[in-house]
């Protein structure tokens, strides 16, 4: 009966010893399984907030740039409302400065035709006589669709000097300067 009973022991203690080893391979697994886990959920948090981090980067530039082109329109909506001497000063200078012969035509929106249209062509024809250049600028039939400003065409060039086109043109050199002033 003894070889009986240490037989059974033995194969009780190989059972114990085998039900250990299945227990610690669990757990290594387990322990796998949650580092693995961890590590995909920490690369995945990680690459959600770069994709938001991007979003924000977006969001704010765009924001940016409606502030921006907030700025140039009241720049373009403050030369339209300038005082009426400063207004028409303004538009004969560039279309003086403009005119090449002195003998093109000044075009203008429906509303500056009418009331500035004359003032701006004698005082651009008196700038060019200044400068010494031929003073022969007449104001054209056309209206084209600006808001205002004025053009400057001999027929076959336009100089565009509407207050849209003069904004835009200064909007090129300034933006990255306003944007450290607004920004930074």
């Amino acid at each position: 009966m003894m070889v009986c009973e240490v037989s059974r022991m033995d194969e009780m203690e190989k059972c114990r010893e085998l039900k250990k080893e299945y227990e610690k391979r669990a757990e290594d697994r387990y322990w796998k399984s949650v580092a693995a886990g961890k590590q995909a959920a920490d690369q995945r948090a990680e690459q959600m907030a770069k994709t938001a981090a991007r979003e924000a980067k977006k969001k704010i530039l765009a924001l940016k740039q409606a502030l921006l082109d907030e700025v140039f329109q009241q720049a373009k909506n403050r030369l339209l409302s300038l005082p009426e001497d400063a207004y028409v000063d303004l538009l004969a200078a560039y279309a003086a400065q403009a005119a090449k012969t002195g003998r093109e035509r000044l075009l203008f929106s429906p509303r500056d035709r009418g009331l500035f249209g004359k003032r701006v062509t004698l005082a651009a024809n008196d700038l060019l006589r200044a400068y010494g250049k031929e003073a022969a600028l007449t104001m054209g039939t056309e209206t084209p669709a600006i808001r205002g400003g004025v053009i400057v065409t001999d027929g076959q060039v336009d100089v565009n000097c509407s207050i849209e086109a003069l904004v835009e043109a200064q909007r090129m050199a300034l933006t990255g300067a306003l944007a450290e002033i607004l920004f930074d």
